[in-house]
């Protein structure tokens, strides 16, 4: 399964992350870049979530099958 994880490179993101990857999906991570690198073999998708076309641009053509936000925004 694609996954795309809003965070995932702190907190309860960096951990469903590598539960997936274990589980042997293919994840990406969406981020601002702030809180650390993402974890091997996860793509990484850089920008702000508050910017509405920062996602689009980012996933360039990659489409996830599901989208986790972690977030409690």
């Amino acid at each position: 399964m694609r996954l795309l994880v809003l965070g995932g490179t702190h907190f309860l993101g960096r951990h469903v992350v590598t539960a997936a990857l274990e589980r042997g999906h293919e994840v990406a991570s969406f981020t601002r870049g702030v809180s650390g690198g993402p974890a091997d073999g996860v793509r990484a998708l850089r920008g702000d979530r508050d910017d509405p076309a920062a996602l689009p641009a980012a996933l360039a053509g990659w489409a996830p099958e599901l989208v986790i936000d972690t977030s409690c925004q």
